[in-house]
């Protein structure tokens, strides 16, 4: 019986092969991006997920606006045991320190990350000695030794066998014993280590350079404790020995939640932001919700079609097990197909996509979705079957047998066809508004030139004065200028400060607000071809407490360009003399664009000497050459000076790390356009094929009574132009809601005119017309009377 109903479920593939396709594929597409979206989020979602407790883990981070931030994770070591003593609900925490450990390997150098536990992390966190005695890790910052990983070792020794070997840091020029051989974390956590070594020894509240985690007793309310925490904020935190620090609260985040937190420092680190990584899945979802819509419309109208061959079964006795059993091998071997050319897709895709997502150490098997989503597709049909099968018994034959046109079957179809087309005409939409946004930020004024810049940094103790020099040699280099400024794209401020007031103000701001310092002078002005809108530059003749401002800032402050001339700006700390305005400047982008521009202070450089030994060359070079510029920067370092940490940095390219995330996203809607298009044509495509199939004869006889085969392409055409208007008139306002609020995200905002709206829905008219266009001449060109003959 098994083998009868599978050789029907054959013949039905096959009788109906343009649908079955289109079903297969389209279940295909769904179940791919089922699987690479949830894998995609669970990967991110499960960051330091082993660790012992981790659900009781917290991050304690503290309020910070320095530099556009909202938080910071770094705190003073005093702090844990702080917390410890003060809230019951703490039951342990840790405290470590992250560095970076710069290591010569074959005349390159080599960034990786230390971590500096103290005792507390050692007792807290699952630190695994394989080789040697890590006790030197207790003795405090004195000791030299270091632990390495059997990874590092790998890399940079070949061998495991590495205890009493040395390696130097080469940005401090301090040399280190391996005393241990430890395991590591892996790639799957914020928190990565190449070497395990001792800390700075710091211990008081004015030194912010820990990461301190908190252990919570189980079925503590968190949120609770928060309130607790910033209801009594201490004192310490308020003001250090320097000056007023600003802080003011707590934060409390999950240590396996880091990955979705905005103020959480390493987010910068990600190719893609977390919030894009959940569009991604939405966009995969509704991918998944028109290709199962899709299919389950073919699917059902084959239960129309087939209505007789079930009356005929019924009058010679099949029951309703027989029935459902019949069905369900027909829609099983089409999932089964589809599990098949999804697995191929899946595995296709998987390396770009891993590249693509920065995913390594992923221990969560991809074909456990792959596997719910086949079996959660199989119950649903299973389900409808079984309601199908139930419906047509307990109709009569005479009733089953002339109710296949039904105005339900009707609506459903078109039903489908609209959420189909809505769908793929809302990522089109957002596709091109994106498209036209990432042009706009591109091609924008942003007040300053970053094309054809770029910047060059050796540290430590050399002077960058010999090296403008040779910079300035290369044929590929128009200009050069002193090495007294940092880039204005790749480093930006050297410093911050809390500003509270300003010349005619009344009291004190209620938030103070953090100015970014950014080092200046006329030829860094003139480098960047900033333009002056008040008042006088910063130049080599200015005193130190002289600034220029951005317009921006200068109207935060209330002050018109003109009116800031002569201001002065009052710190939070009274004691400070206060900075006084000679200048202000035209707004220049010089964070991300989606970041608001922030209260900037460009400071002369000359009266800050002190920095210039960790100052850079800028320069400008010709179109075209930056391969070649930065190819021969990087072959004189190496040779000159390989065991100096090189800076090299094109302001182009930094400004394109900026919208590294909106490329992203941009390829996936573009992508994800593609898809819908594709699904939704050949949808419309295999409906039309099966309506023509059912309207055979009513064509027939339109013809009979003089309808022309334009005549019939125009009822046709009628009815999906009409469902197509239908389509556009919900999904560009829901579109347009929706690309609105994320432009919305930027300071350069693109305006979206008239045209993209008319051109999407002329060319998917176009895409729709030569879909069905071919089919229904084919139906409307055959011979009536054959066709009446064989119904």
């Amino acid at each position: 019986m098994w083998l009868h109903y599978l050789k029907i479920a054959w013949r039905n593939l096959l009788k109906y092969r343009m649908q079955s396709v289109v079903s297969i594929l389209g279940l295909a597409v769904g179940l791919a991006c089922f699987a690479l979206s949830a894998f995609w989020i669970h990967y991110e979602m499960t960051y330091d997920t082993f660790h012992r407790d981790a659900d009781r883990l917290y991050l304690v981070g503290v309020n910070d606006d320095s530099f556009g931030g909202s938080s910071a994770s770094f705190t003073p070591y005093a702090l844990g045991r702080y917390l410890k003593e003060h809230y019951s609900e703490i039951e342990d925490y840790c405290l470590f320190e992250t560095e970076t450990f710069f290591v010569l390997k074959d005349n390159r150098m080599l960034e990786l990350p230390m971590l500096l536990p103290d005792t507390t992390a050692l007792r807290m966190l699952d630190f695994h000695t394989l080789e040697g005695d890590e006790s030197f890790l207790r003795a405090g910052s004195t000791d030299s030794r270091i632990a390495i990983t059997e990874k590092t070792a790998k890399q940079l020794f070949g061998t495991t066998d590495v205890i009493g070997q040395t390696v130097t840091n080469a940005n401090w020029n301090k040399e280190y014993t391996i005393g241990a051989v430890v395991s590591d974390w892996g790639a799957h956590t914020n928190f990565p280590y190449a070497f395990l070594g001792n800390g700075s020894g710091r211990t008081g509240w004015d030194d912010y350079t820990y990461r301190t985690l908190v252990k919570v007793k189980p079925g503590t309310d968190v949120s609770r404790l928060l309130e607790k925490m910033n209801a009594h904020f201490p004192e310490e935190l308020t003001k250090s020995r320097y000056q007023n620090t600003g802080l003011t609260r707590f934060y409390l985040e999950p240590l396996t939640g880091l990955r979705a937190t905005e103020g959480f420092i390493l987010k910068n680190n990600q190719t893609v932001q977390f919030r894009y990584i959940t569009w991604f899945a939405v966009v995969g979802g509704l991918i998944i919700v028109c290709a199962f819509i899709n299919y389950l419309t073919i699917y059902i109208d084959r239960f129309h079609t087939r209505r007789r061959e079930m009356v005929l079964r019924q009058v010679c006795g099949a029951g309703m097990r027989s029935l459902v059993i019949l069905l369900c091998t027909d829609f099983l071997l089409t999932i089964l197909a589809a599990l098949v050319v999804g697995m191929v897709l899946v595995e296709l895709l998987m390396p770009v996509f891993l590249r693509y997502a920065l995913i390594q150490d992923a221990d969560f098997s991809i074909y456990r979705l792959i596997l719910f989503y086949i079996l959660s597709v199989s119950v649903v049909m299973m389900a409808i079957v079984v309601l199908w099968v139930w419906l047509f018994q307990k109709r009569s034959l005479h009733g089953n047998m002339h109710t296949g046109n039904a105005l339900s079957g009707i609506a459903w179809r078109k039903g489908s066809v609209i959420l189909q087309l809505t769908v793929c005409m809302a990522f089109i939409f957002c596709a091109v508004a994106m498209q036209l946004q990432l042009h706009h930020l591109r091609n924008v004024d942003t007040g300053m030139d970053y094309r054809g810049r770029a910047a060059v940094s050796i540290w430590m103790n050399v002077d960058m004065n010999v090296w403008a020099e040779k910079i300035k040699a290369l044929p590929m280099v128009t200009e050069v200028i002193r090495p007294v400024y940092w880039p204005l794209l790749g480093m930006g401020a050297y410093s911050s400060s809390l500003i509270d007031g300003g010349t005619g103000m009344e009291g004190r701001l209620k938030e103070p607000l953090s100015f970014d310092e950014v080092l200046a002078g006329e030829d860094f002005f003139r480098f960047y071809g900033m333009q002056l809108l008040a008042g006088e530059w910063v130049s080599e003749k200015s005193d130190y407490r002289q600034v220029n401002l951005l317009e921006s800032t200068a109207r935060r402050m209330g002050w018109t360009p003109e009116e800031a001339v002569g201001k002065q700006l009052f710190f939070v700390d009274r004691k400070i003399e206060p900075m006084t305005v000679i200048g202000v400047v035209k707004d220049c982008a010089y964070k991300s664009p989606t970041e608001k521009l922030p209260c900037t202070m460009f400071v002369n450089t000359d009266r800050v000497e002190w920095m210039h030994a960790r100052c850079f060359v800028l320069f400008k070079y010709r179109p075209g050459t930056w391969d070649e510029c930065r190819r021969r920067i990087e072959e004189m370092q190496r040779a000159e000076l390989p065991d100096r940490k090189l800076f090299l940095y094109s302001e182009e390219e930094c400004y394109n790390d900026y919208l590294k995330s909106e490329d992203a996203l941009s390829s996936l809607l573009g992508f994800s356009s593609l898809v819908c298009i594709f699904i939704s044509i050949f949808g419309i495509y295999s409906l039309v094929t099966l309506a023509c199939e059912r309207r055979r004869k009513e064509i027939a006889i339109r013809k009979v009574n003089g309808a022309t085969v334009r005549n019939i392409l125009m009822l046709f055409f009628r009815e999906y132009a009409l469902l197509l208007v239908v389509s556009s008139l919900i999904a560009f306002p829901a579109a347009w809601w929706v690309m609105r609020r994320w432009i919305e995200h930027y300071n350069r905002q693109v305006e979206i005119g008239f045209l993209p709206f008319l051109l999407i829905f002329v060319g998917v008219a176009l895409c729709v017309t030569a879909c069905i266009g071919h089919r229904i001449w084919k139906t409307a060109k055959e011979n009536p009377a054959e066709v009446i003959k064989s119904e």
